[in-house]
Parts: C-alpha cells; sequence; structure tokens
C-alpha cells in the first residue's frame, strides 16, 4: 500500500489533456479546482478526452507541438493540491472523503502508516538486504526523530530521490512493487507466466524486439493522427 503510493510525488498540478477537437482549443485544466472544468471525471462533454501523445513519447523530436511534458521525478515533493484534497474545511466533505478533517493527502498516508502498523522504511530494508539510508540523508526529518525510523511511504520517496535520481524507484519501492506484480502473474492459473513462461509480445512494434505502452495504444487505434 505504502509503495504504490509513490505515483502521489508524480501528479502535477495541472494537464493538458488533449490539443482540442477540430472545432475547438486544447483542454489543460487543474487535477482540482471547485470552480473550473477540472480533471476529476463525471463531467462529459465534447472537449473532455485523451489525446495519449500528451502523456506518452510518440515522437522523438522534444520541440514537437506534440511532445509530452516528462513526468515530475520520484521524491519527497508533492504539487500544491495534494494539501488540500476536494472538500477540505471549510467547504463541505466531497463524496468519499472522511470528515475528520485530515484533507492532506501526505497526512492521510502517514496516518495509514501508523493505523496499519507498518514497519519503517530502514527496518524493512535491513529484512531485504538492501541498502539502509543513513540519518544524515533523512536529516529533514530529525526534528521529529523520524530520520531512523520513517514511515514506509516517505523512505521509498527519498529513496528514489537520493539513490536513483528520482527516475525509478530505489531498491526497497522497486522491490515491493515488482514483487507484487510477479506474485499476482504467478498466482493466476491462466497468466502467461503461468501458461508459458516464455511468452513474448507478437503484435507489431514500432522497433522490433522492444513491445512498449505506445505500440499498444497504437494498435488498439486509440491514437489519431495530429495535424
Amino acid at each position: 500500500m505504502a509503495a504504490y503510493r509513490f505515483g502521489h510525488s508524480q501528479i502535477r498540478p495541472s494537464y493538458r489533456a488533449n490539443f482540442g477537437p477540430a472545432d475547438g482549443s486544447e483542454f489543460f485544466a487543474f487535477v482540482f479546482d471547485p470552480n473550473l472544468d477540472d480533471m476529476r471525471g463525471g463531467k462529459r462533454a465534447p472537449h473532455r478526452f485523451i489525446d495519449w501523445q500528451t502523456f506518452f513519447k510518440f515522437v522523438d523530436d522534444r520541440n514537437s507541438p506534440f511532445a509530452p511534458r516528462p513526468n515530475k521525478l520520484i521524491d519527497t515533493k508533492l504539487s500544491t493540491p495534494l494539501f488540500l484534497l476536494p472538500g477540505s474545511p471549510p467547504g463541505p466533505t466531497a463524496p468519499g472523503l472522511p470528515t475528520d478533517g485530515v484533507q492532506s493527502l501526505a497526512s492521510r498516508n502517514l496516518i495509514r502508516h501508523v493505523n496499519f502498523g507498518i514497519p519503517s522504511g530502514q527496518a524493512i530494508a535491513r529484512v531485504m538486504g538492501a541498502q539502509v539510508l543513513t540519518p544524515a540523508q533523512l536529516a529533514e526529518l530529525a526534528p521529529f526523530k523520524m530520520d531512523q525510523s520513517t514511515p514506509l511511504w516517505y523512505y521509498i520517496l527519498k529513496e528514489a530521490e537520493v539513490l536513483e535520481q528520482g527516475l525509478r524507484l530505489g531498491p526497497v519501492g522497486g522491490r515491493i512493487v515488482g514483487e507484487v506484480f510477479i506474485g499476482l502473474l504467478k498466482a493466476d492459473k491462466d497468466s502467461y507466466l503461468t501458461v508459458n513462461k516464455n511468452w513474448k509480445p507478437t503484435l507489431p512494434s514500432a522497433k522490433a524486439g522492444d513491445f512498449e505502452i505506445t505500440d499498444l495504444l497504437t494498435f488498439a487505434g486509440v491514437v489519431p493522427p495530429l495535424q
């Protein structure tokens, strides 16, 4: 649970969802905005659709108007909207959110760590035999006495930031996420790891022997050509 929340650090305050319909302008909106047309669902409209080119790299030219923005790094910095989730006091509570007044996503993650009794990041790293972050690498937590026993969610973000420059998960976070996926596939009697462990993608791809999400989207026919 804590490991899979690493994506919270990659959320931007706003996104360009598409380049616009033929007779309109691009749809650019904030993640949360109570007064405007934001990125939450449940608001059907002709301009609310996804151009996958805004999220995935279909062109190599960084200067192309259709080039996507790079992902935010995996680190300990969160976008401002995540500290004031929809429905935060003094306004009415949004559907699905607790009424306890804690509407900061970071706070909610840390509270879950305590409520579920999740071991610290350092404890899990030692069990795994992975590199353990030093108190100096977690110095910002020293005033809270958490530099030597760090909540797993924060530890995984810091580990990626310090050891992998924010480009990928570190040894603890990466192993947890990877082993869960592999474990689910192995436990599924119908998965390709069970039925045919040597299976490889056979659909067409832009680069022979390398099948990526862009190839899947292209094959699915959901990537119309852009002018």
